[in-house]
């Protein structure tokens, strides 16, 4: 998104709050915040992992040059200001940015920071044999100049208008590394990913993998020593003893407390839930590259038979804004008026008809001598996706399909191609989560031709050279209202192709401590301010 117009936007913030215990909690730790979120880890370095999650822990621990506020308005944080071409940082042709990096920053070993950090991260993210999920925008960078220690300037092959969303921000995945440490060796292999020497207001100190991973404060850090002594993120794989270890005090946090969850959560005596409307947006994918799915007309029976509505209802308790669009309701590129498929059995079965399946005497569809069988991949510990499949699976026996759902580790599901993650690697034909987007509309990595996998995050397979063109123009200038036009377009194509189904837009909710202060949540980010939060 664009921040002009999303300052303007009020959240729909929903407060619940339970009648406060006297006293601390037994359990609670004075100056320490636990936190956990249903899933394990990858590693710890954004630059390689394909978790949401990591980049909540390198909120706390790593450097960038903005952060996303709680209205989604960068804020900068390694740089003194944001490039635009009226403050003079971005070129008139749109090819050069410049930015002018903040003195007195140090590594949280207690080297300085300077421009050259900044350089060799770029030129690491450029090195084809660095594992990155994407070097959409990277690509794009011609030439790095450090005239002194406090700037640098990234001259482009082309304007790049969603720079706001790559070039290290928290919802870009890198995060600065330190030269000192890494020049020379591999990223890949390095013992860097298990506990990164970062820039933020807290430093890694333990990874016990399965079971937590330990930051402390960091009392040089060049923002003022945080109010917090430790944050300690508990790898707890399940939703369910999440909420056990809530309600026992043994944690200060659920961070996206899943909508199934919802009220127990808001039960909870000497607590608060939050909820705050996101850029993210949950979905059902289609695998185009398997033949089944590669025929539209079946892709779009599949999408009539998948009730969203009662699902928003049933599982996702009316949570979330419902819409047929990746692209953010709260943007100025949303396009209100994309096409949506509405549940519809009998349009279903008339469509994997004319796509050849004929329904059987066995009640399953056949083709070639092959029945519609599909696989559902998801992750397990998730209730929520177990209810949303057992009710998919009764709609598809319906018209014929055979559905298997097959349920793998998080950080199995969702590891990058290089670690033969199930999702990158496309071994499902449907699966489901959440794409937590950048404020900017661009959606190159997610749906471009060249990204999919080993180039990006086109996980689906999905290729259209219009679309395309679209995205890549829409790159290309600065103007908002051309930008838009490119983007209602893509999402015109996107409802006609139908990859995937857009589940519902997220609003996300996190349950805490009332102890807890400072927690101020936006749509990019749960822990801007870390420095801000408190016990």
């Amino acid at each position: 998104m664009r921040f002009a117009r999303l300052a303007a936007v009020l959240l729909l913030v929903a407060c619940t709050h339970v009648s406060s215990m006297s006293g601390r909690p037994a359990g609670a730790q004075p100056g320490v915040f636990r936190f956990a979120d249903g899933e394990d880890i990858d590693n710890l370095n954004p630059l390689l992992s394909t978790e949401t999650l990591v980049n909540d822990l390198s909120s706390f621990t790593m450097g960038y040059f903005f952060v996303f506020n709680q209205q989604g308005k960068p804020i900068p944080s390694l740089c003194l200001e944001v490039p635009t071409k009226r403050n003079g940082l971005i070129s008139r042709d749109g090819k050069t940015i410049t930015f002018k990096l903040r003195k007195g920053v140090l590594w949280q070993d207690g080297v300085p920071f300077t421009s050259a950090d900044v350089a060799f991260t770029v030129g690491v993210i450029l090195n084809p044999k660095t594992n990155v999920l994407t070097r959409d925008g990277w690509n794009d960078i011609a030439r790095v100049d450090t005239p002194n220690k406090y700037t640098v300037v990234f001259h482009l092959k082309k304007p790049y208008a969603a720079f706001i969303n790559r070039f290290f921000t928290p919802v870009g995945n890198p995060a600065i590394l330190p030269k000192h440490l890494l020049e020379g060796k591999n990223i890949n292999q390095s013992s860097y990913n298990e506990l990164p020497v970062g820039l933020g207001p807290f430093r890694y100190v333990r990874w016990s993998r399965g079971n937590e991973v330990v930051m402390e404060r960091f009392n040089r850090y060049w923002g003022g020593k945080a109010k917090l002594k430790r944050v300690v993120f508990k790898i707890i794989p399940d939703v369910n003893t999440v909420m056990t270890d809530l309600e026992s005090h043994q944690l200060d946090a659920f961070v996206r407390v899943p909508t199934n969850l919802l009220a127990q959560a808001r039960s909870i005596p000497g607590t608060r839930t939050i909820g705050y409307d996101t850029t993210s947006y949950g979905h059902i994918d289609f695998n185009l590259r398997k033949p089944p799915l590669a025929n539209l007309l079946v892709r779009r029976a599949l999408a009539h038979a998948i009730d969203v509505r009662l699902m928003w209802r049933k599982i996702d308790h009316r949570s979330g804004y419902l819409s047929c669009s990746p692209i953010s309701h709260l943007s100025w590129a949303y396009d209100a008026h994309a096409h949506c498929y509405g549940f519809n059995l009998h349009r279903a079965d008339q469509l994997l008809s004319e796509a050849g399946w004929r329904m059987g005497k066995d009640g399953r569809r056949h083709k070639d001598g092959k029945t519609l069988r599909l696989l559902f991949a998801g992750n397990t510990g998730n209730p929520g996706l177990d209810e949303r499949v057992l009710l998919i699976q009764r709609w598809f026996k319906k018209i014929g399909v055979v559905l298997t759902y097959r349920r793998y580790p998080t950080n199995q599901l969702f590891a990058s191609f290089a670690a033969g993650g199930i999702v990158a690697t496309g071994k499902y034909d449907l699966t489901s989560y959440a794409w937590s987007l950048a404020p900017d509309p661009d959606l190159t990595n997610l749906i471009a031709c060249s990204r999919i996998p080993p180039n990006g995050e086109n996980y689906m397979g999905y290729c259209d050279p219009q679309v395309d063109q679209a995205l890549a123009d829409a790159l290309l200038h600065y103007s908002r209202r051309r930008r838009r036009a490119d983007y209602v377009f893509v999402q015109q194509r996107l409802a006609r192709d139908v990859p995937f189904i857009v589940l519902s837009q997220r609003t996300d909710h996190i349950t805490f401590r009332d102890g807890v202060h400072g927690l101020r949540p936006g749509p990019s980010e749960i822990f801007w301010n870390p420095t801000q939060i408190s016990d």
